[in-house]
């Protein structure tokens, strides 16, 4: 004997995920019967969005550290070569002078620090530096574009601080009047070999700049104080030079001389940590695909400095924490140390990225580990609570917490299809299930997905069948 059943599950479960069908009267079988059931036909209309809650593939965790940036300190080649006692115009005892006379270069050397001093006119013996180092004082040091330089290394290799700010000043000496100004600027310069300079940008522009006017007196001083630098690198040599509008046959050249040099320098770390914080990153449900799917993260992201792109060849998603270098202190960064934190193995598995937790680091792309991957279940897969002779065997991978076991399986089919296209299933095999229940008073179907989780489809149309046979 046949029973057909024909269910459409909005009539009483339309937002459960599953269906639950209560027999008017019980299926009772004897002792030389048994009981098989097949699934004829299903339908339902693919409208779950492929991200979502539901999903729990919609939430991108960020945790955020706030850096308080400290105040660059004072590089303290003062005390490193002259001797505090005499006011700081003569040299410590161990500090020695050496000189290049082929090159023209002279050397101060103390404990931490070198000084190399470029000019055209060195001789042996000949000490030809002042003290720039102390501030404003009655000395200068000859300091023109076309022969001079100063270069400062630094002799301890355990120093990781590295060049942040900078203070000069520059005298007048001449007494004769310009009728244009004279505009000087500052040019450093990193190295790690003192072969290959590169430039250190100034972080504002102009900042660097000094100009005398034709009516300034002799002996006027001008200084820019702490111009700040685009620098994080832990630089062995540091170069200082000038460029000026005057011209290297120019009467009043070595007129404007360097009155004093300091640096200023931030350590290795050069901020305090504030308390963590999580931000959570909800992406709305909505039926996604990877470029739509990107811009919308990008458009979430954006006042996190976060930005996703795809590789059109690898398809896979690079992530950037996008840090421009413009920190002047005092400052504090809130979006200063950021992790990506994805809690799932369904947003994981769609974004590429193996890990839960991934450090952003600044400027330096996040590649993930795999393609991206939007379809976030294939199938669709048919379960109920009656006890089959031959149990189904499963081995799926669970997605996230609301991931649980499944029963006895009656059919799965592919859900890869366009959103709101009607997904069917008509069991051409005539595949069947024989049972051991002996009495049957109601039937519950599962709906599933792969990643063992129910899913709450608003639509299907089962037509099954509960057959009764005679050993």
């Amino acid at each position: 004997m046949k029973y057909s059943f024909y269910i459409d599950k909005e009539t009483n479960h339309k937002y459960d995920s599953f269906i639950d069908v209560k027999l008017d009267h019980p299926i009772c079988i004897y002792d030389d019967e048994y009981i098989k059931i097949k699934i004829i036909d299903c339908l339902y209309l693919n409208n779950l969005y492929n991200v979502s809650g539901l999903l729990q593939n919609n939430i991108i965790n960020l945790l955020i550290t706030p850096y308080t940036y400290v105040e660059p300190v004072l590089v303290d080649i003062l005390t490193d070569i002259y001797d505090p006692v005499t006011n700081y115009f003569t040299y410590l005892p161990a500090t020695t002078l050496t000189y290049d006379t082929d090159n023209d270069i002279q050397f101060i050397t103390g404990t931490n620090y070198k000084i190399h001093y470029k000019d055209n006119q060195i001789l042996d013996g000949v000490d030809e530096f002042q003290n720039v180092f102390l501030g404003t004082t009655p000395f200068e040091l000859k300091f023109n574009e076309y022969d001079n330089y100063i270069i400062i290394e630094k002799l301890d290799s355990n120093d990781t601080n590295y060049l942040r700010q900078v203070s000069y000043a520059l005298k007048k000496t001449i007494s004769d009047p310009f009728v244009d100004d004279i505009t000087f600027r500052l040019v450093v310069k990193g190295s790690y070999d003192n072969i290959t300079y590169t430039t250190i940008p100034i972080m504002t522009a102009d900042t660097e700049l000094i100009t005398f006017q034709g009516s300034d007196p002799q002996y006027a001083i001008i200084e820019k104080i702490r111009i700040d630098l685009i620098n994080r690198i832990n630089y062995k040599y540091y170069k200082f030079s000038i460029d000026s509008s005057l011209e290297s046959d120019n009467a009043g050249l070595n007129g404007y001389k360097l009155n004093y040099l300091k640096l200023y320098s931030w350590p290795e770390i050069p901020y305090t940590t504030g308390v963590e914080l999580t931000k959570n990153i909800v992406i709305p449900d909505g039926f996604y695909k990877a470029t739509n799917y990107i811009s919308k993260i990008n458009d979430l992201l954006s006042s996190y400095n976060i930005t996703f792109a795809l590789d059109s060849i690898s398809n896979k998603i690079s992530i950037t924490k996008n840090f421009v270098d413009n920190i002047k202190y005092p400052y504090t960064d809130a979006n200063g140390g950021i992790s990506l934190n994805l809690d799932t193995a369904n947003i994981r598995h769609n974004i590429g990225i193996i890990s839960n937790t991934n450090i952003l680091e600044p400027n330096i792309p996040l590649i993930a580990d795999t393609n991206i991957d939007l379809i976030n279940f294939k199938k669709i897969i048919l379960t109920t609570n009656l006890d089959f002779q031959n149990k189904t065997h499963n081995e799926f991978i669970g997605g996230n917490t609301l991931e649980t076991g499944i029963g006895n399986i009656l059919f799965w089919i592919n859900n890869d299809y366009a959103p709101y296209t009607c997904i069917k299933y008509v069991n051409n095999e005539d595949v069947s299930y024989r049972i051991n229940n002996n009495q049957i008073n109601n039937i519950r179907f599962d709906i599933y997905n792969e990643k063992r989780q129910k899913l709450p489809l608003d639509n299907m149309l089962i037509h099954f069948e509960i057959e009764k046979i005679r050993l």
